[in-house]
């Protein structure tokens, strides 16, 4: 069942993501951007994905506490009572008014449309930030600093992807970018901002919640944005650049590649969040990672704190990252397949945190 609501969450932010680039690249009048084709079929299913995946953790929850008290009643209990069936409710009646705008608006009403798209689309990532971790262990900034940091990103995520994927033409380009950069940096600056604000609620020492699965997890998240930051900065100003003195050059690989590392990050982001965040007395041998034991096999307890000390193989993995950064940096140049370059992009990652993780001393 986990790996069902790691699926289901991965999923939602994807819905979360397309509707909210939908409706934003709707707002931004053509000659500011490439002329675009989005199904009406995929922001319906978008919509209709919403309270079907964000139903799963809460169908986690029922079977859960079905066995003592019957599926039925379980099912009563927990959407009246418990704040992830609640929260869902109001998901679900969120979503319907959004399916029902999407099946019924005109074509001549694209601008009031699209306003009240992104506005029901926000409202159900609220609904969705309400049932948080950081939202049950404080309210008010927890809630709302999950609500921007899911906002912000799946603005970023969700502009990629309908440019990269569903724009007809290369016109236009050097606009687009223009303003999407500063809408990127925006985003990146609210997601980060926010992210620090859920930590201080969630995580009780960061570097010490490394040697637990949610800690790693958030870390990975982390070093996942090293390779995005590159190829923003790729395509915020070399690919304007090229733009520039090449009007026939096609920027549509590497606007899909950075939509394929923030897919990454969702991904990871689903995963760790489904392992019990590292707050008060967290530090038990069954909490402990098992990928942290394959490092470092110390004696563990609930005073133990990390500690770094370089040993040769930080530094053999050290070289081995500035490598992978240099073949990611030739591979914009040599106009390398994007998987290829999204693969040492993971790559990357993987040896930062092998370095990071070699490094290790538990104190």
């Amino acid at each position: 069942m986990e790996i069902l609501v790691i699926i289901s969450q991965v999923l939602l932010y994807l819905c979360f993501s397309v509707l909210a680039g939908s409706f934003l690249l709707m707002l931004v009048p053509r000659h500011y951007r490439p002329e675009l084709n989005i199904p009406k079929s995929l922001l319906l299913l978008s919509a209709i994905g919403i309270p079907i995946f964000a139903f799963i953790p809460v169908w986690d929850i029922i079977l859960f506490i079905a066995p003592r008290l019957g599926l039925m009643e379980s099912i009563k209990i927990v959407l009246t009572t418990y704040t992830a069936g609640t929260a869902w409710d109001f998901t679900l009646l969120v979503s319907i008014v959004l399916v029902l705008l999407i099946i019924f608006t005109k074509s001549t009403e694209k601008t009031l449309f699209a306003y009240l798209g992104a506005l029901l689309t926000f409202g159900s990532i609220f609904t969705v930030a309400w049932s948080s971790h950081a939202g049950a262990l404080n309210p008010q900034i927890g809630i709302i600093s999950d609500f921007i940091h899911l906002v912000a990103v799946s603005i970023w995520v969700g502009v990629l992807l309908i440019m990269g994927w569903f724009s007809n033409n290369h016109e236009n380009w050097l606009k687009f970018l223009s303003w999407f950069s500063i809408v990127a940096f925006s985003c990146l600056s609210a997601t980060a901002l926010s992210g620090l604000f859920m930590m201080d609620v969630i995580v009780d020492g960061y570097i010490d919640s490394w040697m637990v699965s949610y800690g790693q997890g958030l870390l990975l998240k982390h070093l996942f944005m090293l390779p995005l930051l590159f190829y923003a900065l790729v395509n915020g100003l070399i690919v304007k650049y090229k733009i520039s003195k090449n009007a026939s050059f096609n920027p549509t690989p590497w606007i899909r590649l950075e939509s394929f590392i923030l897919f990454a990050i969702f991904t990871i982001t689903a995963i760790f969040s489904q392992q019990p965040p590292p707050h008060g007395n967290y530090l038990t041998n069954e909490a402990i990672s098992p990928l942290f034991r394959f490092f470092n096999d110390a004696p563990i307890d609930i005073n133990s704190t990390v500690g770094f000390v370089v040993n040769s193989n930080t530094v053999i993995f050290f070289f081995l990252t500035v490598l992978l950064l240099g073949l990611m940096v030739l591979s914009f140049f040599r106009k390398a397949p994007i998987l290829l370059s999204f693969l040492f992009s993971c790559l990357l990652v993987a040896s930062i945190f092998t370095m990071l993780m070699v490094t290790i001393v538990v104190r």
